[in-house]
């Protein structure tokens, strides 16, 4: 099992850096008992002695931290046919989040083409009745002729009535001129509608198809993977079961992460720019996993390091906001344990997670280097480290985008 060579070889480490420790200390006692006879030298510490310590103690330390990375992510060696379940399982949830947002987008579409209808009809019952109506409007123009107006106007009996019936005509005129604008607007409405309809039609009916072959796909996959599940042993069921717990973690994470993008609290935020300052308030810490893919034995299962880990910081170091937001979510999550998160405004979120205790609350106004959480191992960890997210859109990125290392 890769589990178990791993904790062999920490706890040979660690049993390595005992001995070293213990020889040194053996040796320090020496000199101390033969520096009690020399009183010039009974205080002076051999500054190289500690130096190499000091260098062998850190040595063993990044070697643990890197063993720690790996248990993290290394469950267990697989079977090629467990291994084939997975990938399976991966293609049936690429297959289900396609169907889901198919389906999604028809209903959209449906909804308007049902609103558009709607409007067509009451905008062509609209463009009838004003279109008749300008129809005889025009039929009296024409049969009145510029005569008739004349007349009208020469027939007033005072320069008042003139006036008069002059800018009745005008407005009458100008009614016409409106109501010939608003038959040519209805008209050109009704044409725009007729468009989007038969657009969004033939869209609907691409996506049915669409997603009716998706759905046979994955109907087939399905009763592929469960064939292939009635053949595990007992001992390979239990950890695809446990594999199927952990990918469904991440995605309720996941899910709750992206209900909470973009949450405010009620506070008008802007992200200002500029570089972020680092997550952990105390000196000698250092990135001890990247942002980006990594080696794992279970195809489909964090094959993307979605933050950086940050270690050699110890239980209870102080981790800060690293610009400016209001906390959006502060509790446990699944495999990220205690967690926090900051919305910093323009789509930007930072999520800190596996805290031994969470000193905010959500909705809380934060500003740059404010301390949100303590250092821990809760969640989905094998030891002290803060993991560290950046999201834009609810979307990873790389956190050294933001963050320089120190």
């Amino acid at each position: 099992m890769v589990k178990q060579k791993i904790i062999c070889i920490l706890l040979a480490i660690i049993l390595l850096l005992s001995i070293s420790i213990a020889s040194f200390a053996s040796s320090n006692n020496i000199q101390n008992n033969n520096s009690q006879n020399n009183v010039q030298n009974s205080n002076i510490i051999n500054t190289n002695d500690i130096n190499e310590l000091t260098n062998q103690k850190n040595e063993a330390q990044e070697k643990i931290e890197d063993i720690n990375s790996k248990i993290e992510y290394v469950q267990t060696e697989i079977s090629t046919s467990l291994l084939e379940i997975q990938k399976l399982d991966d293609e049936i949830r690429k297959y289900e989040q396609e169907n889901a947002n198919l389906k999604q987008r028809i209903e959209t579409l449906e909804t308007s083409i049902k609103e558009t209808s709607e409007q067509l009809e009451t905008t062509t019952l609209e463009y009838n009745q004003r279109n008749e109506l300008l129809k005889k409007r025009l039929v009296a123009i024409y049969e009145q002729g510029d005569v008739a107006y004349l007349e009208v106007l020469l027939s007033a009996k005072s320069l008042s009535e003139f006036l008069g019936i002059y800018y009745a005509m005008v407005e009458m005129a100008e009614y016409d001129n409106a109501l010939i604008d608003e038959v040519d607007q209805k008209r050109k409405l009704i044409e725009t509608s007729q468009q989007q309809l038969e657009s969004e039609s033939a869209e609907v009916k691409n996506l049915k198809i669409t997603a009716e072959r998706t759905e046979t796909i994955l109907k087939n996959t399905k009763n592929l993977q469960k064939g292939n599940i009635e053949k595990l042993s007992k001992e390979e069921k239990a950890l695809n079961d446990e594999i199927q717990k952990y990918k469904n973690d991440i995605a309720l994470i996941e899910t709750k992460i992206q209900e909470l993008n973009g949450y405010t609290g009620g506070i008008d935020i802007q992200y200002t720019g500029g570089i972020m300052i680092w997550p952990v308030a105390v000196q000698g810490t250092r990135i001890t996993s990247y942002y980006g893919n990594r080696d794992h034995p279970i195809e489909g299962i964090v094959k993307l390091h979605q933050g950086i880990d940050i270690g050699s910081a110890g239980f209870g170091a102080p981790v800060v906001a690293t610009a400016d937001g209001v906390v959006t979510y502060a509790g446990e999550l699944g495999s990220y344990g205690n967690c926090v998160m900051v919305y910093h405004g323009d789509g930007i979120t930072t999520l800190y997670g596996h805290g031994q205790k969470i000193l905010t609350k959500t909705g809380t106004e934060v500003k740059q280097g404010d301390v949100i959480m303590e250092v821990g191992s809760t969640g989905n960890s094998t030891g002290p480290h803060l993991h560290f997210e950046v999201r834009i859109n609810g979307v990873t990125t790389n956190p050294l985008n933001y963050v320089k290392a120190p």
